[in-house]
């Protein structure tokens, strides 16, 4: 709301608004049944349900890594979200992968969850840092985390580049 003054042949212009919180645009997804996940939406390229035939196993590489998805003439390494986080892992008898393929540089990775739950603008200023009390396996991915309302509970915002840069898949 603005609201207009006149002096002599000059305006002045006073705001009586808040100060504009800027809106961040994040996916959110299950990482397991009880924990909710924030990815940054620059770092997502697409979102998709892909068969878990169309992933194909690979031999000899960390039990976090499904294997191999191709998607646009690209080949991406499919990760178990939650395993990789030292959570829950996906239950073995799903047939369709719910999946988010992201990108940081020249890094790409596929990220199979449970569920994807849509798209989310929140304050960029909401986010808590102390993460003390959280997880060991989880710091190292972790840039915040918000809580929510209800039985919404606490949704981890994560570091996309420390995902595909983690020496757990580049062993």
């Amino acid at each position: 709301m603005y609201t207009f003054f006149e002096q002599a042949d000059q305006q002045d212009v006073k705001t009586d608004a808040q100060p504009q919180v800027k809106l961040n645009t994040y996916l959110k997804f299950a990482i397991d049944p009880q924990t909710i996940g924030l990815l940054e939406s620059e770092f997502t390229q697409e979102v998709l349900t892909v068969r878990a035939s169309h992933v194909m196993p690979v031999p000899n590489k960390p039990s976090c890594i499904l294997g191999i998805l191709s998607r646009h003439r690209r080949v991406y390494w499919a990760i178990d979200l939650a395993m990789l986080l030292g959570f829950q892992p996906l239950d073995s008898n799903i047939h369709l992968y719910e999946v988010i393929l992201t990108s940081v540089q020249d890094l790409s990775l596929a990220l199979i969850v449970p569920s994807i739950m849509g798209v989310v603008h929140l304050p960029s200023n909401n986010f808590e840092n102390d993460i003390f009390a959280l997880p060991a396996t989880l710091k190292p991915y972790l840039k915040g985390y918000v809580h929510g309302e209800g039985k919404e509970g606490t949704a981890y915002l994560l570091k996309a580049e420390h995902i595909l840069q983690s020496a757990i898949l580049h062993s």
